[in-house]
C-alpha cells in the first residue's frame, strides 16, 4: 500500500512539468524565507562519478510528512519534458544520487510536491549535471554534509576529499574581499582565478579538524587543478551581524562616505553609532525600523548568496538587499534574470564561476540604474522602503 502511494505521488510530481520547460518556471522560491520547504543540493565530481548529495527541510527542519521528490533529466533548460529518473541509492527525502560523468552537460531536475487534503503544490530545484565541474569533496559536521557554504569557528568539522589515499592540502586567507559596487557603475570587483594563501596545511581524507580563524578555506587534492571546494569560517552568530563593530559594513550602500567614516571610527562604541543612524532617519521609530528591516536583508543575503565571501557583498546580495525579493527569477543556462514589478525594471546576472565559488554570479551592470539605485537608497534613509 505504502509503495503504490509513493508511486502515485511520483507521477503526479512528474506531471506536474509536463509541457513546462525550466525556462518558463519562475523559481522565485529560492530566496523567499516564507517558502515552507528548502531543498539543498551539492555535487561533488568523483572522476569516474558524479554525486549528488540532499537534503529536504521544512521551516528549518528535516522535511516529514506528505513530501515526496521526483528527480527528472533535462538536457537543456528551454526542453519542455524531462526523463523520470530512478532514485538510485536515495531512499527519502535526504541522501546522495550517482551518475556517470556525462559527455555534455545536462540538468537534473527534483520535483518536490507537497500533496494534503487541502493543497497541492510543487516546487522545482535545479542542478547542472557536468563533467568539469570543480567541486572535488566536501565537508561534513556533526550533521552530515555541509550543504552551505560556511563553517562555524570553534566546531569540528571533517574534510573529505575523492579518495582515502589522497593528502588534501588546505590553503587559508584572511582577506576581506571587496563588497560588490552598484549596479550603475562601470565593473564589479571579480575574483582572481588563483590567489596568494596566507597559510596552508595538510590533513588525510576524514581527518577531523577545528576551525580556529575567520576567513577563506581552500581544500585541494590536486595543487596544479583548479579543482578543490571552498568555504568560510565565520562566527557562530552568522547569517545574523551580531556584533556593534559588524555594522559600519554592510550600511555602506545607504551611507555617504562621511557618514561611513563615522560609524567606523565609532567601532563598538553604540551611543556613537545610534547618533549616526538618527542623524541619517531623523527620527527614533525611523531609525529602529531602518535598522531592523536592513540587517534582516543582510541576514537573508549571507543565507542565500554566501560564496566566498558573504553573501550582501556578492552582486546578487546588493541588489537583494537594497530592492528585496524580486517578483519573478528565470534561469536560461548561464543566466538568471529578476525582475521587479514595481520597479518596472530587470538585473541580468551571468555565470562566472571559480574553483573559490563555481556557482558566482556577475551582474551585468548599467548606467540606466543609476536613478532607480539613488531613489531607493534614498527611501531606505527615510525608512520608507
Amino acid at each position: 500500500m505504502l509503495k503504490t502511494v509513493l508511486l502515485f505521488l511520483l507521477f503526479v510530481s512528474s506531471l506536474a512539468g509536463l509541457g513546462q520547460s525550466m525556462a518558463g518556471l519562475n523559481f522565485r522560491h529560492l530566496y523567499d524565507p516564507q517558502n515552507e520547504i528548502d531543498l539543498s543540493m551539492r555535487l561533488v565530481n568523483e572522476k569516474n562519478q558524479l554525486r549528488v548529495y540532499y537534503r529536504l527541510q521544512q521551516n528549518g527542519s528535516p522535511a516529514t510528512g506528505n513530501y515526496s521528490i521526483a528527480w527528472l533529466k533535462y538536457d537543456s533548460f528551454t526542453q519542455k519534458e524531462g526523463t523520470l529518473l530512478s532514485a538510485g541509492d536515495s531512499v527519502g527525502l535526504s541522501g546522495k544520487l550517482s551518475f556517470s560523468v556525462p559527455e555534455k552537460p545536462w540538468l537534473l531536475v527534483a520535483k518536490v510536491t507537497v500533496t494534503s487534503k487541502s493543497s497541492s503544490q510543487t516546487w522545482n530545484y535545479v542542478q547542472l549535471m557536468e563533467s568539469k565541474y570543480p567541486v572535488n569533496g566536501f565537508l561534513e559536521g556533526p550533521d552530515g554534509v555541509v550543504f552551505r557554504p560556511y563553517a562555524f569557528i570553534g566546531q569540528e568539522y571533517s574534510l573529505h576529499g575523492t579518495g582515502s589515499d589522497k593528502t588534501l592540502h588546505v590553503y587559508f586567507y584572511k582577506t576581506d574581499f571587496p563588497v560588490a559596487s552598484p549596479p550603475f557603475t562601470e565593473k564589479g570587483a571579480h575574483l582572481d582565478r588563483f590567489m596568494f594563501a596566507d597559510s596552508s596545511f595538510h590533513v588525510a581524507h576524514g581527518q577531523k579538524i577545528v576551525l580556529k580563524s575567520k576567513g577563506l578555506y581552500l581544500v585541494q587534492q590536486d595543487t596544479l587543478a583548479a579543482e578543490g571546494y571552498a568555504f568560510m569560517a565565520v562566527n557562530t552568530s552568522f547569517p545574523k551581524l551580531t556584533k556593534i563593530e559588524d555594522i559600519p559594513d554592510p550600511l555602506i550602500y545607504v551611507c555617504a562616505k562621511e557618514e561611513h567614516d563615522e560609524l567606523v571610527a565609532a567601532g563598538n562604541d553604540k551611543a556613537k553609532v545610534d547618533k549616526v543612524i538618527l542623524d541619517i532617519t531623523r527620527d527614533k521609530d525611523r531609525a529602529k525600523n531602518f535598522m531592523r528591516s536592513y540587517f534582516r536583508r543582510v541576514e537573508l543575503a549571507n543565507t542565500y548568496f554566501s560564496s566566498y565571501k558573504e553573501g550582501w557583498k556578492t552582486d546578487r546580495g546588493m541588489i537583494y538587499l537594497i530592492f528585496g525579493l524580486p517578483d519573478e527569477v528565470s534561469r536560461t543556462g548561464p543566466t538568471e534574470v529578476w525582475y521587479y514589478k514595481n520597479f518596472k525594471e530587470r538585473f541580468t546576472f551571468v555565470k562566472n564561476g571559480s574553483v573559490y565559488d563555481p556557482n558566482n554570479y556577475i551582474l551585468q551592470r548599467s548606467t540606466k540604474f543609476t536613478a532607480l539605485w539613488f531613489n531607493t537608497v534614498d527611501l531606505w534613509r527615510k525608512s520608507r522602503f
